[in-house]
């Protein structure tokens, strides 16, 4: 606290403004005094200041590398780091990929942007953990494919949609990932990953243990993996980041199975550090021992809160609709959004890619199969392939007409 309001002019106007001071940080409790950290809050902070990093607590030339968020929610944001805060980034991932398995004798083949600057530390890690790793982005899936193919990497690391620009490419000569590949493992990122997620995974890639990975990629560059009992994603770094889930009204600690906004405070930088940063997430906490055997916190990620919409009082989820449409072939796997047209809707609203066919028994059986789960009227309509919108390895899973 007392780093980041020393050196930080974002920090120290927010904590001047609510009449905290670094000596009142007596304990854990007592950050709750702090108002939460909100992405618009520095991107205005942003525009006033002209500076792309408001927060920055290092002189320029002590940095290192720099984060660049995707802008899912808006503008992007920016973060700093320093070479010891990278270092540290290094040993959460070489602690993390330890938990997944990977050692001596395995090819890691991760697919993270090559200008990311978690890239560069994955390499690191595997190669503290004495693994081979290949990395070839995540805008060329026919490349991603030949790797594969002729490399044979034993461990995959992904976005959900860069997973199934592969299958597609493979679909092109009628092949299965199962027939081509020879991954053992598989962790996916960018969305949430359900059961429905890793059973395709199984089934179509002959990939037995699949792990999801969650977390901040720029902002924070802090990451969860979850474990083989898929309980919720562990947070193994606990002594270098402080995780709470709160209640979004109150502001208190939500009880454990029970929703909340995820926030984190990144204790171990020094180059921007941000403190009650709200990730926009929503998710369940666990803090009991999960079945592994591992003691740490554990989250069940629901979605970005801009994506929860409401249907007659109903929270509703895009991983809850997506469940249950993978449970028809047709549009297993289809890129899709639900398209929120006011704050408490009479019905859910769908837009579904199809290639065509039958569409109207097709959309018979989505809104039958949707409607007795949800118990809500549905209302589908398809779109051509490639029509829904994407950003890198991530899709916009709402199309939100209340913001515009």
């Amino acid at each position: 606290m007392g780093w980041v309001y020393e050196h930080s002019p974002f920090y120290r106007e927010k904590f001047d403004r609510e009449g905290f001071r670094p000596g009142d940080f007596k304990s854990m409790e007592n950050i709750r005094r702090i108002p939460l950290t909100h992405k618009d809050e520095v991107r205005q902070a942003v525009s006033r200041a002209g500076n792309a990093l408001p927060h920055l607590c290092l002189p320029i030339a002590q940095i290192a590398g720099f984060g660049c968020s995707r802008g899912t929610t808006g503008t992007s944001t920016f973060a700093a780091f320093s070479k010891e805060d990278i270092d540290r980034r290094v040993e959460c991932y070489t602690r993390s990929l330890f938990q997944l398995g990977l050692s001596r004798g395995h090819l890691f083949h991760a697919m993270m942007g090559i200008q990311s600057i978690t890239h560069f530390i994955l390499r690191e890690a595997s190669t503290r953990l004495h693994a081979n790793y290949v990395n070839d982005g995540v805008d060329n899936a026919g490349n991603s494919v030949q790797i594969g193919k002729w490399l044979r990497p034993t461990i995959l690391l992904t976005g959900v949609r860069t997973l199934f620009e592969m299958e597609k490419v493979l679909e092109a000569d009628k092949a299965l990932p199962k027939e081509v590949f020879s991954y053992e493992k598989a962790v996916l990122y960018g969305d949430v990953v359900g059961s429905h997620l890793i059973d395709h995974v199984r089934r179509k890639w002959g990939i037995d243990q699949v792990f999801s990975l969650s977390g901040s990629a720029a902002d924070l560059l802090w990451y969860n993996f979850d474990c083989p009992a898929h309980l919720g994603n562990h947070c193994l770094n606990e002594d270098m980041f402080l995780v709470e889930v709160i209640h979004p009204g109150s502001g208190s600690p939500v009880a454990e199975g029970q929703k909340g906004q995820l926030v984190v405070t990144d204790l171990c930088s020094n180059g921007a550090p941000h403190i009650r940063w709200n990730l926009e997430d929503v998710v369940i906490p666990f803090y009991e021992p999960c079945p592994c055997g591992r003691t740490h916190m554990r989250l069940k990620y629901l979605g970005r809160a801009l994506y929860e919409v409401t249907v007659r009082g109903k929270a509703i989820f895009p991983v809850e609709v997506e469940h249950l449409l993978w449970k028809l072939p047709e549009v297993e796997g289809a890129e899709f959004r639900i398209v929120k047209f006011t704050e408490n809707m009479d019905r859910l609203k769908l837009q579904i890619e199809f290639a065509g066919g039958e569409e109207r028994e097709l959309k018979r059986r989505i809104r039958r199969q949707l409607e007795e789960s949800l118990e809500m009227e549905v209302e589908v309509e398809f779109l051509g392939p490639g029509r829904l919108p994407v950003m890198d390895v991530k899709t916009p899973r709402v199309l939100d007409l209340t913001r515009a």
